[in-house]
């Protein structure tokens, strides 16, 4: 983490403040060993560019890191990461979370959850998240 941090600020001295989100697999009453996310190759790294892209044009961000992990995550594990830097800091923290909004909505991912019991659930999309991505269209 401190290698993105560093990039986000690398060789501005205009950066006023910099956002970052870190989201990592929790576990929840039933007991949760593990998150498997799935994603479609190509077009997934396409979604997250644009998305970066943006956000970087919206929030006028100096910079913007947008990391997400796939494959089988243990609980505590690191699933996303989402930076950005710009001259002020509600510029930032707007653009970090209009990034995860939109980043639970908006990329093809799709996560299973592996119980202890051996069980695997696919997780339905959220309507709160789905609320939360739209209010970034008013």
């Amino acid at each position: 983490m401190g290698a993105e941090m560093d990039r986000l600020s690398a060789g501005s001295r205009s950066i006023g403040g910099i956002s970052v989100f870190m989201g990592q697999v929790r576990d929840g009453p039933d007991g949760l060993e593990s998150l498997t996310l799935e994603h479609y190759p190509g077009m997934t790294e396409k979604v997250l560019t644009a998305l970066a892209d943006e956000a970087v044009r919206r929030f006028s961000l100096t910079g913007c890191t947008l990391i997400h992990r796939v494959g089988t995550l243990p609980v505590g594990a690191p699933i996303v990461f989402v930076g950005t830097s710009s001259a002020h800091r509600a510029e930032a923290l707007a653009g970090t979370n209009f990034l995860i909004d939109r980043l639970k909505t908006g990329a093809p991912f799709w996560k299973c959850e592996r119980y202890h019991d051996g069980r695997c659930v696919w997780v339905d999309a959220r309507e709160a998240d789905d609320k939360a991505s739209a209010l970034w269209d008013e």
